[in-house]
């Protein structure tokens, strides 16, 4: 009797992605137990964190009301992962976005694969050493899940198309139904305005009308089921007045007002996202320019545009996140996440054809600079870490574990025989080498100057719990975000006076947070109150004090 044989390859590959996913899985996460939440994710945490303590809800609250600008998936997410832990810490916050990361870098290979093997590794690799997508895979990114919904949503969408198989298409249609319902319900209408740009635009490129037909009526059915059942939701929790903060927050408010950037602030972005992978692809680039100068510039230009399907969904979909996010009124680097996989697996192409066509000359030079910059790397990270001891918040047998996994690393990139390969190999360790020792040696200093947890710990630790705490003169969506994640009370019970325009109406005795620098100007304002000074410290880049007001009696 024969053996059934087995399907080696698919199993070798499978085991070798994997791998490679859970690497960086950890890569991303292993930090956020060495840092305090900060930035941006503080008000991300604020809200899991009464989430953790209240139960569930159907809209996020921050400070104890409503927060009409995302709907509630992502701190969904971030709750349930605080639970085990009984609040919500930097590594619980960080974990849907962490996952989310890895989650697309698969489905980048995906994409990229479609066209070649060697193709979807690169642009897997590609994306998951991209500066911007490693910091934000770190911390908690409502962006990074939106932009994995999205990608799942377009790819169900790509690979169902076509299928001769009616099951099989219908399980991809459903699957693509599911997605865009979480999307939206991760950050709003973009979650169904996106993918149905790049689809849609994709069966345009493709002169097929009736599909594009087709697909607007589901989408239209989509769209409604999603709005309809956040307008239930909104309705329930806050009425008509909360509905029309939602209307505005999620999509009046993002068009028309006056942009926070430039309209090439995008092009920026991307030059930082292709970085120094659009840097080897040079001999691509200039085989291209001369191409151009020698026959014509249509010429050149009909050459660039793909051939195989999986390019031109890429470049449709990039092309139309790009021009989306560049028409809103309001633009941040951390929108373009949704636009990753489409452009890494372009950014892939140039990589591609750039071992194949290079020179063994060309990589000759990249393989010293980048063998000189991964041993910089590798002493400087420890070394700067036991000379400043003061900004060094991780153990020392982390540091050790990286030196290690460095070490590893290396030694495995000597044993490739491809030398073409090897380099983009090299290329990829020292990124990830650099930003790994980012992670130890300057995140967790920066993040706990930046989160002002050790002055609210401070400032509790010498008073009474059961004292009222006001912020005076600080927004309550700003540090004062801070302060209320990190404070033992209930957020929800701290006062907040944004103005001095009147003294507080609040009896002594209570705590008051207020910037140093107004100090002379609270205490004219609360006399004959007396303040007490009870601490100082840092929340961002500026000086808070906290007092005791109480009456002289």
């Amino acid at each position: 009797m024969n053996a059934m044989p087995r399907n080696r390859p698919d199993t070798d590959l499978l085991i070798r992605f994997t791998g490679l996913l859970l690497f960086f899985l950890f890569a991303y996460s292993w930090a956020a137990f060495f840092k305090d939440i900060y930035g941006l994710e503080a008000r991300n945490a604020l809200m899991a964190r009464e989430m953790v303590e209240d139960g569930f809800s159907l809209i996020p609250r921050a400070l104890g009301r409503p927060y009409p600008d995302y709907p509630p998936f992502y701190f969904w997410l971030e709750t349930l992962f605080s639970l085990p832990f009984g609040r919500v810490n930097a590594f619980s916050a960080a974990l849907p976005s962490a996952l989310s990361a890895v989650g697309l870098i698969a489905l980048t290979f995906c994409l990229g694969r479609e066209i070649s093997p060697r193709r979807g590794w690169f642009a897997a690799l590609i994306v998951a050493t991209v500066p911007d997508f490693w910091l934000k895979a770190g911390v908690a990114t409502i962006d990074m899940l939106l932009a994995f919904w999205i990608s799942a949503a377009i790819l169900c969408l790509f690979f169902g198309d076509g299928k001769a198989d009616s099951r099989v298409k219908r399980r991809y249609t459903v699957g693509a139904a599911i997605f865009l319902l979480l999307a939206f319900f991760t950050k709003g209408p973009i979650g169904i305005v996106l993918p149905a740009a790049a689809w849609g635009g994709y069966l345009l490129w493709d002169r097929r009308l009736k599909d594009f037909l087709r697909f607007t009526r589901f989408m239209t059915c989509a769209g409604m089921v999603c709005v309809g059942l956040e307008l239930v939701a909104v309705w329930k929790t806050g009425g008509l007045e909360l509905i029309r903060d939602v209307i505005r927050m999620q999509v009046t408010g993002r068009l028309g007002e006056e942009s926070n950037h430039p309209f090439y602030y995008y092009l920026i972005c991307l030059m930082g996202i292709g970085g120094v992978w659009l840097l080897f692809s040079g001999p691509v680039w200039m085989r291209g320019w001369s191409e151009a100068r020698e026959n014509s510039w249509k010429t050149a230009a009909r050459n660039i545009l793909p051939d195989h399907p999986a390019d031109r969904l890429a470049l449709i979909w990039f092309l139309a996140v790009l021009s989306i996010f560049t028409l809103a009124s309001t633009r941040h680097g951390r929108y373009l996440l949704p636009l990753f996989p489409a452009f890494t697996v372009l950014l892939a192409s140039g990589v591609e054809k750039t071992v194949d066509l290079a020179s063994a000359d060309y990589f000759k030079p990249w393989r010293m600079i980048l063998t000189g910059l991964i041993a910089i790397v590798f002493i400087g990270t420890p070394a700067a870490l036991f000379l400043f001891p003061e900004t060094r918040f991780v153990p020392i047998l982390a540091i050790f574990f990286w030196l290690g996994a460095v070490s590893v690393g290396w030694v495995f990139l000597q044993k490739r025989p491809d030398k073409p390969l090897r380099t983009v190999g090299l290329l990829v360790f020292f990124l990830a080498a650099g930003f790994s020792a980012a992670d130890l040696a300057a995140l967790p200093a920066a993040s706990r100057k930046a989160s002002g947890k050790s002055f609210v710990e401070t400032v509790e630790s010498r008073v009474s719990p059961s004292l009222p705490v006001l912020l005076w003169g600080v927004g309550s969506d700003g540090d004062g975000i801070k302060y209320a994640l990190h404070t033992n009370q209930k957020p929800s019970a701290l006062h907040f006076e944004d103005t001095f325009d009147a003294p507080p109406n609040l009896s002594p005795p209570y705590l008051l947070i207020c910037r140093l620098k107004h100090e002379n100007r609270i205490q004219d304002m609360l006399s004959p109150l007396s303040l007490t000074p009870v601490a100082q410290g840092a929340i961002r880049s500026h000086t808070f004090g906290a007092y005791r007001v109480h009456s002289d009696g």
